[in-house]
């Protein structure tokens, strides 16, 4: 930490601000899952239009990653995330005002390229502000903090929507990014660290380095698709699957997806915990990355089978178990040089968005096979849909395996994966 900062000052001052802007992000990510019935209603979504409008998102979301990694290793992360977080605003404005798919998707994918910087930017303030042993719980609250964006999205948006409506409630989620990326202007201080004098190209070549490094894909792909599906399905899924599957009204419904929220966030704060407290004895983060992912698999498939369990029990479990693979962006960042950890982090986030917005999408493609009764889809589609979901996760689950969780880590090799 800088001299003079204790950490209270810089919990407070630094990373409080930046959690929040990933409060917005998941807000912004989450909110389909409720309002998905006032927009099929009002501009007359299909199953597989709502999936393309909820996944622009992530494709916009994705496709600002590498310029944004550049951004925060050369000019630090208070710069990058007050003008995305502004862009992030205004999109929600113009999702407040749309009348037509077409100006939804606009408006959405401004969301997604304006808080495209938001949990990078504060990773890369955490890596600045923190030691690197602390860098998975600091990863760790901040989703947690994330996750409570994904909590109001539930219950309490549906309050918003049933008092105001939809449009009014965008207006409210576009006044609050406005006003966090005020607050990291005025609030969050400069770190001492200059800004590295790198060209542009050297910059690029680096990426490229990244994306040739055979350590960088062994460990992303053990989790990309688990991450990935995670996002795709409690991002918009999720709620269609309690409805149609589960047959729950759509009160009930909001219900399941506010307990599974917090769940999220339970589930962020427990492997952050786990996770901190089994490196004293030498356990390494992966093998607690992966042994949460192997228990969201097994929630995965009891979806897919229709075992008779509580749909709410199957939903809170898959939101819990799923933040497991989050625990990768810290691992990534522990493995790589301290200079490289906006471009590691946004390298390896391009990969989940990019495959999470396909599957969001491509879910949607699947359940469109099916005719609908009464806007409702039959149950063999969603689990044709999850089978090719769970199908994608399960060579990340035997790459795992390929690190040897089993052993402990070598005080000599990497805390996080236990290699040199």
């Amino acid at each position: 930490m800088r001299p003079g900062h204790t950490l209270a000052r810089v919990l407070a001052s630094v990373l409080l601000p930046f959690a929040l802007a990933h409060f917005i992000s998941y807000l912004y990510r989450s909110v389909n899952t409720v309002v998905y019935p006032d927009l099929v209603l009002d501009i007359g979504l299909s199953a597989n239009t709502l999936g393309l409008l909820t996944g622009i998102y992530f494709i916009a979301f994705a496709a600002a990653q590498l310029p944004v990694g550049m951004a925060l290793d050369r000019f630090g992360p208070r710069r990058v995330q007050v003008p995305m977080l502004a862009l992030a605003a205004l999109g929600g404005a113009l999702f407040a005002r749309a009348q037509t798919f077409e100006g939804l998707l606009l408006a959405r994918a401004l969301i997604g390229l304006g808080v495209s910087a938001s949990l990078m930017a504060a990773i890369k303030a955490s890596s600045l502000w923190l030691p690197a042993q602390r860098l998975p719980l600091a990863t760790a609250v901040l989703l947690a903090v994330g996750g409570l964006g994904a909590v109001v999205s539930t219950a309490p948006l549906q309050l918003a929507l049933d008092a105001v409506g939809w449009r009014m409630a965008f207006w409210g989620i576009a006044a609050g990014a406005a006003g966090v990326s005020l607050l990291i202007f005025s609030a969050v201080p400069e770190h001492a660290a200059r800004p590295q004098q790198v060209s542009t190209r050297a910059m690029v070549q680096s990426i490229g380095q990244l994306y040739a490094s055979g350590l960088f894909w062994r460990m992303a792909l053990c989790t990309l698709f688990s991450s990935a599906a995670y996002m795709a399905i409690q991002g918009l899924w999720i709620g269609p699957w309690l409805r149609d599957v589960g047959h729950l009204p759509r009160t009930e419904v909001a219900g399941v997806l506010f307990w599974g929220t917090v769940a999220m966030v339970a589930g962020s704060l427990s492997f952050g915990w786990l996770t901190d407290w089994l490196g004293r004895y030498r356990v390494r983060p992966i093998t607690v990355c992966g042994a949460g992912l192997s228990v969201f698999l097994l929630f995965e498939a009891l979806m897919l089978l229709g075992t008779g369990i509580s749909p709410a029990v199957l939903a809170i479990g898959f939101s819990f178990f799923g933040t497991a693979g989050a625990m990768n962006y810290a691992i990534l960042a522990q493995s790589m040089p301290a200079h490289l950890t906006g471009r590691v982090s946004t390298c390896f986030n391009l990969l989940i968005f990019v495959a999470a917005f396909a599957l969001q999408w491509g879910l949607g493609a699947i359940l469109n096979a099916w005719t609908p009764t009464d806007g409702q889809y039959p149950a063999i589609a969603y689990r044709a849909a999850l089978g090719v979901s769970l199908a994608l996760q399960l060579p990340g689950l035997v790459l795992w395996l390929g690190f040897k969780p089993w052993q402990r880590r070598d005080p000599r090799h990497s805390p996080a994966t236990g290699m040199p």
